[in-house]
């Protein structure tokens, strides 16, 4: 059977808030829809997509996707019902819920109230940080691992870890791509008291974790299949943030110079071993109320041990995004449509009007023109991933084999 897909990235803010009527802010909602096509580069062949016009086909057809693109692709535009077949949505949320159904989708394609409350409580930080504690009492012991993290629900346990460190890292439960975040200094004050005592009212707790001295981005990304069976490993992602943690886009590698490029930080038996307690941990707490993408952040950290020395050691859980994200999206469009060998880079980029965003592009086309190996895979230049249209202010786009 055919699945449906929908670009809906507000997901985590509309998770947060919980109402079936909450209405996105100006700057997510412009995303949705100049990113609305990008599901078309996971999805497959006969699988349907919706977007809000076909306003964007026109644009669509006027870049070299339609060359590169190898499926077909039902697009259902706002104005037609939802086709009854599965859905799989960014993420689920129970403003999503009542909008499909409002389209026409049958109740057996959607979570029930009580399943979309268990997806709620599933997707917030809270999991992420149990499955750390579990992970590190199982295989700190054999492997270098770091990493700590407690889930608040007062003030006062909030105080008392922002004061334990010199330096902390808060999270509200709910919150993606590096939003949500608060940096600690060691003391419990304006404006980071208000900021907590704020998030502590709207989402019921706040994350707390020592700062670490970061040196690599990676993610491991899984699928659950919806049935209680284990998670099956889909791939690496290497990632890049900028200063404050905001996720900036991902490098395009195969899995194996991935791993290779890992070994430096991490010796390829943890990998392994971690990947395989994330399996069963994360599986056995979702069993079979999730299906689709997931991923786990992870880093590659220096520690200063107590002889003044400093280590490097894996933190292995640093989120867990139980949706769809954009290192599954760059793994897959890598694999489907990039020659093997070539590196590249993906990105998400956002610019201010739509008129820096043509000027970018037209550039970006000018110097880095699209080759193609006779296979038809992308071996070099620039591939934008999404429509550039009159009002476009967000891109997906990639550089192959340049730098």
């Amino acid at each position: 059977m055919a699945n449906t897909y929908i670009f809906n990235p507000d997901n985590d803010l509309a998770l947060a808030n919980g109402d079936m009527n909450y209405l996105p802010p100006r700057l997510a909602r412009r995303m949705a829809m100049d990113l609305a096509l990008l599901p078309a580069w996971y999805a497959d062949d006969g699988d349907a997509v919706l977007i809000p016009n076909s306003e964007a086909l026109y644009y669509w057809s006027k870049t070299s996707t339609s060359n590169i693109l190898s499926i077909d692709i039902n697009w259902i535009t706002e104005r037609e019902n939802v086709p009854n077949q599965p859905l799989l949505p960014w993420g689920w949320n129970p403003a999503l819920v009542k909008q499909m159904k409002g389209r026409g989708l049958a109740d057996e394609y959607l979570p029930t109230l009580n399943k979309m409350c268990i997806l709620r409580d599933l997707s917030s930080r809270q999991m992420a940080v149990d499955v750390l504690k579990a992970l590190m009492q199982k295989l700190s012991d054999t492997h270098p691992l770091i990493g700590e993290a407690t889930f608040c629900v007062t003030e006062e346990e909030i105080a008392h870890q922002v004061t334990s460190y010199p330096a902390t890292m808060l999270k509200a439960p709910w919150s993606s791509s590096g939003k949500g975040l608060r940096r600690g200094q060691g003391e419990f004050a304006p404006p980071l008291s208000g900021w907590c005592a704020r998030t502590l009212a709207q989402q019921g707790g706040v994350v707390v974790e020592p700062l670490y001295r970061k040196v690599k981005d990676f993610a491991m990304e899984f699928y659950s299949s919806g049935d209680g069976a284990p998670l099956t490993f889909v791939g690496y992602s290497r990632f890049v943030t900028d200063a404050n943690g905001s996720y900036e886009g991902n490098l395009l590698m195969a899995d194996e110079e991935i791993e290779c490029e890992l070994s430096a930080y991490a010796s390829q038996e943890t990998l392994h071993d971690v990947r395989a307690m994330l399996q069963e941990l994360i599986g056995e707490r979702i069993g079979a109320d999730y299906r689709g993408y997931l991923g786990v952040d992870m880093m590659a950290c220096l520690v200063k041990r107590e002889n003044q020395k400093w280590d490097m050691c894996l933190h292995p859980c640093v989120e867990i995004n139980l949706r769809m994200n954009m290192g599954v999206v760059a793994h897959i469009f890598y694999e489907r449509y990039v020659t093997k060998g070539c590196r590249g880079r993906f990105i998400v980029d956002y610019f201010p009007t739509p008129e820096e965003l043509k000027e970018a592009h037209r550039q970006r086309m000018e110097e880095h023109p699209l080759l193609l190996s006779p296979d038809g895979r992308i071996c070099q230049g620039y591939q934008p991933l999404t429509p550039v249209g009159r009002e476009t202010q967000y891109i997906v786009w990639a550089l192959i084999n340049e730098e």
